[in-house]
């Protein structure tokens, strides 16, 4: 048996760990978790770690979005380049990020795991003509997040049901929720049979990515939390959020910037279909028309909504412009879909091949029983039992 220290950004380490290791995970009250005062000091420094557990008794380190000083053994799994590599502004913070990269090709660092192909493609081309470029990426691999599969069967669909969709996600900006709120009510208008579950704390505004800093721009959607087919949860726990997901149909998350969406391979586990947008790693995880349905925004090179600005224009009346109707687009083509869907004379069938596609995407590739195999294997050689 092995024992594992887990460290660095917290809030990606629950799906991209084994849900049920036959090795020790150890979470140390003491141990940074990406918070840690250096990178306040300098930026250059908030992607490392330099503390390292002063008691000997563990085998193997597992890092998230941060590379570690330590001798042992260790895994470092990222969400996006950006989680560990930052561009240099002077030679102070070359020599810096120098020293960060030659710790992922020291032989203790075991692989540096991407959470998608989209995370992969992103440290391939930042890395590009490197002098440690071909070292680091004989230790790049994929392996995707991960849920227990809760259900062994897609859904049956009714059609004289009301149609149930659910947005899940704290930011309810970024991640869509203004978006399913203007759906429900252009659906409401229309005399359509639909419901809208929202499960949000609706964080929006300054500091959250894609957001207008302005939350007073937001005032009006948020209004439309009381229309008569939209219901609101604040919060949850996560067994009601799993029921909600189960009754639902669709899951809607038209998110503007997601580096992999973990929502919707939760909702896939109980066999819900999706419907979102084509950014980043999300053609990851949708088939049209197999297991889901994209509403296409432009992308950039990155695969990444084109039209996002950073900076000072995130508060010009532009940008609101752009964002305003980026939402008002969104929840049109989604209603759009849904009437398509609606007007089908094969609606049932297509429901259910639709379900039975969400099923055996978290059965086949986001199965938490087969990445369990897998990490305790990795951790097993890392610590010389193989």
């Amino acid at each position: 048996m092995v024992k594992v220290v887990i460290t660095g950004q917290k809030h990606i380490t629950a799906h991209n760990l084994p849900r049920n290791s036959r090795h020790t995970l150890i979470y140390p009250k003491n141990f940074p978790t990406g918070r840690y005062p250096i990178g306040k000091l300098w930026g250059p420094l908030s992607s490392f770690l330099p503390w390292q557990p002063v008691w000997s008794g563990y085998d193997v380190i597992h890092s998230f979005n941060r590379i570690i000083y330590t001798n042992k053994p260790w895994f470092a799994t990222f969400e996006d380049q950006r989680s560990l590599y930052r561009n240099p502004r002077n030679r102070q913070e070359s020599l810096v990020y120098s020293f960060l990269n030659n710790r992922l090709i020291l032989d203790n660092c075991q692989k540096i795991i991407a959470m998608s192909d989209f995370a992969k493609h992103r440290i391939i081309k930042r890395i590009e003509g490197w002098d440690i470029s071909e070292k680091i990426k004989q230790k790049l691999t994929v392996i995707h997040p991960n849920v227990p599969v809760r259900v062994n069967h897609p859904k049956t669909y009714d059609d004289k049901q009301q149609l149930q969709f659910i947005f899940v996600g704290s930011h309810i900006a970024r991640k869509g929720g203004i978006v399913a709120l203007r759906f429900a009510k252009k659906a409401e208008k229309l005399g359509l049979p639909i419901q809208v579950n929202i499960v949000s704390g609706l964080a929006m505004g300054q500091g959250v990515p894609t957001d207008f800093p302005n939350r007073d721009k937001y005032a009006e959607d948020l209004k439309l939390l009381d229309l008569n087919n939209v219901i609101y949860h604040k919060s949850l726990p996560n067994q009601q959020v799993m029921d909600l997901l189960s009754q639902s149909h669709f899951q809607l998350m038209a998110t503007l910037q997601d580096t992999y969406g973990f929502s919707l391979i939760e909702g896939f586990s109980v066999a819900t279909p999706a419907i979102t947008t084509n950014i980043c790693a999300l053609p990851e995880l949708i088939i049209p028309g197999k297991n889901g349905y994209f509403l296409e925004l432009p992308l950039n090179e990155s695969r990444q909504w084109k039209n996002w600005v950073h900076g000072e224009k995130l508060k010009t009346e532009e940008y609101w412009e752009v964002l305003n109707g980026t939402y008002d687009y969104l929840a049109e083509a989604a209603l759009e879909q849904i009437i398509k869907f609606l007007d089908r004379a094969d609606k049932q069938e297509h429901y259910e091949s639709l379900s039975a596609g969400a099923l055996a995407q978290a059965q086949n590739v986001n199965n938490a029983e087969k990445q369990n195999e897998l990490f305790d294997h990795l951790y097993a050689a890392a610590a010389g039992l193989y």
